[in-house]
């Protein structure tokens, strides 16, 4: 979680967002024409030394010129706010802002999976493609209530996807074996894959369920990305690819920040770094 204490701080951040937007924009060769923003409250209640916690959901939608056609791309940016009271009203002493970053330090180290001995279902399986792309884009900015909700959602959210597309649950008696989700008489289970992006693209590497490929082309709907935003080893989010840009190159959809028909690459956000590193899974056609 970012935390900003000051006006300064507030006003820096967000415009570096914008920056950081028009030089992605800049590369891409697009041209933004029109964004739209709304602020919806989820949350106030006091807490401790008199203060009191507000938290926001921002919604953000761009429209953009893509060669000859229009296109857009939204964002749910969880914002929380301190508040403190002055003889004037209320102050915003902080801004928290929940991002990509969050997944760091859920698991350390390189998680050496395994197949399990239980895999769902005794037949072979198709991965549709089709149907992983219909469920990103119902879900993205929302939770089904078929799963726990989890305040750093990207790879549980990427799993269902993976799972709504055909891939099989792969169970274990152990959280750090297999890709599995159970909830058995309202007793909710789950591997480390299914919910840490560290621990689900080393699954993806190691289960021959996906191939790495070393171009964002080679890409297709329902194809998986990693991040490692300091290339320090660290796997902090995971995207899944839902359409295409003009040149070819994939747009993808993810939660934590909720984000639709993002440009892959990510430069536009505040976690990118000059080191970040990508895993480009291609998700086999058949379990």
């Amino acid at each position: 979680m970012e935390k900003l204490t000051n006006r300064d701080d507030v006003v820096r951040i967000f415009l570096d967002d914008v920056r950081a937007l028009h030089r992605s924009a800049e590369e891409r060769g697009i041209t933004y024409r029109k964004s739209r923003t709304n602020l919806q409250l989820t949350h106030a209640a006091p807490i401790p030394n008199g203060k009191l916690q507000v938290d926001l959901l921002e919604y953000l939608t761009w429209f953009y010129t893509d060669g000859d056609d229009l296109k857009h791309q939204a964002r749910m940016q969880p914002i929380q706010l301190i508040l403190s009271e002055t003889e004037g009203g209320w102050k915003i002493e902080r801004v928290n802002r929940i991002g990509e970053r969050e997944e760091r330090n859920l698991v350390k180290g390189e998680l050496n999976f395994r197949p399990s001995s239980i895999v769902e279902g005794n037949r072979k399986r198709s991965y549709d493609r089709r149907k992983a792309q219909q469920y990103a884009e119902l879900w993205w900015d929302g939770f089904n209530p078929q799963y726990k909700k989890f305040d750093v959602d990207c790879t549980n959210y990427i799993s269902q996807c993976l799972y709504a597309g055909g891939m099989p649950m792969e169970f274990s008696n152990r959280k750090d074996r297999g890709w599995w989700y159970r909830n058995q008489g309202g007793t909710v289970s789950w591997s480390h894959s299914w919910a840490v992006a560290h621990a689900l693209r080393w699954y993806l590497e190691s289960s021959g369920r996906a191939t790495a490929v070393g171009d964002a082309k080679l890409l297709t709907i329902g194809d998986v990305i990693c991040y490692d935003w300091d290339g320090d080893g660290r796997w902090q989010h995971n995207t899944i690819v839902v359409a295409f840009d003009r040149n070819g190159m994939p747009l993808v959809n993810a939660h934590t920040v909720a984000s639709q028909h993002r440009f892959w690459d990510y430069k536009d956000s505040y976690a990118w770094t000059e080191r970040t590193q990508y895993r480009l899974f291609h998700i086999q056609d058949t379990f």
